[in-house]
């Protein structure tokens, strides 16, 4: 009976979603084969946080840098294989009778972070808070300028996690901005943020409730304050990397397979990812760096190991790591460098 490889995966533009997707996983891990992929959401509730914490073995992860970053921290037994860094939109909005325009506006003002208390690591208060922090500094302002308003939210995280859409446009009608977004409309906050695809969604089905005063995607070129919660990180189990390491190089021929398809397939590309987030393919087009389609190779760039750094940086000046990760030491590039030799194609660093 084969092993199982268990992967998890965010909602966000990945190789791994496209690979699910598409089948690739089990092509290249046929049946009777030593190994079997599959989704860890087969597991259950009971094993549902082992996408934030990694503690299951036998398991590889991608997506957003902030879950990974704080279980390492914390002394999870993982390896970083790979990452990949797509800049997306990163909105601010405010109500459009508040006679707000832009961020010099918001001096003073109340601007919204949603917090999830019963998550083990609040990726997206720490989402929400970098946001706030970038996009004032893109516009020669700081977070001393404006008052942070915590927005409790009760939903269900799980739920967005590993999604299952087999179309596009199909998702809840509810948004993972909705308690912030009910917060302005009730004029608790002037302002909130979105990013990714969930701000054109926003601005596609609430166009009467909100006005645009900035997106870092068109705002500014650095880079740095465009990273939230990126670059992402592909990682596997400790365990599986030292007792099965030729499973990990294959695992990640699948994702280098998934981008090279994707790189030369854009509208295929783009109605598969609007299926993988439950948006519009035209939400797709307008939420990424044009060329979205060509970033999603697996690498260990030294411009994505910075960016990397700079989203830990973020984490450990405001206290959401318990202690700064090695990243050197965490990295192993010798699974990628085979992988990619396998599949004949220059070592992406």
């Amino acid at each position: 009976m084969p092993n199982t490889i268990w992967y998890t995966r965010c909602p966000v533009p990945t190789a791994s979603g496209l690979a699910f997707q598409r089948q690739l996983f089990g092509a290249e891990f046929k049946g009777g084969d030593d190994f079997e992929v599959r989704n860890i959401r087969e597991l259950g509730r009971e094993q549902a946080d082992s996408h934030f914490d990694h503690t299951l073995g036998n398991s590889c992860r991608e997506g957003g840098a902030i879950p990974p970053l704080w279980a390492r921290a914390r002394g999870a037994d993982t390896v970083m294989v790979g990452l990949t860094f797509v800049s997306d939109s990163i909105c601010f909005y405010a109500r459009p009778d508040s006679g707000l325009r832009s961020m010099h506006d918001l001096k003073g003002k109340r601007v919204a972070i949603g917090v999830r208390p019963y998550l083990m690591i609040d990726f997206i208060k720490i989402n929400g808070h970098k946001a706030w922090d970038c996009g004032l500094r893109a516009h020669g302002m700081t977070l001393d300028d404006v008052e942070l308003v915590e927005i409790e939210v009760r939903d269900d995280m799980h739920a967005h996690i590993n999604p299952n859409f087999t179309r596009p446009g199909e998702r809840a009608k509810v948004s993972m901005m909705q308690a912030e977004l009910d917060a302005l409309a009730r004029g608790e906050v002037d302002a909130i943020w979105c990013k990714g695809c969930e701000c054109r969604w926003l601005e596609r089905t609430c166009p009467d409730r909100l006005r645009l005063l900035s997106d870092l995607l068109h705002d500014t070129d650095d880079l740095e304050l465009r990273v939230n919660a990126n670059p992402r990180i592909v990682t596997v189990s400790g365990n599986l990397a030292r007792e099965n390491p030729h499973a990990v190089v294959r695992y990640l021929q699948v994702l280098i397979r998934s981008a090279r398809w994707a790189s030369e397939h854009r509208p295929e590309t783009a109605a598969l990812l609007a299926t993988e987030l439950g948006v519009s393919v035209d939400d797709i087009e307008h939420s990424y760096v044009p060329d979205y389609h060509q970033q999603l190779w697996p690498n260990l760039t030294a411009r994505n190991l910075h960016l990397l750094q700079t989203q830990q940086d973020f984490m450990v000046r405001y206290g959401y790591l318990p202690a700064p990760v090695d990243l050197g030491a965490w990295q192993d590039a010798s699974f990628l460098q085979q992988a990619y030799a396998r599949e004949r194609l220059p070592w992406a660093a």
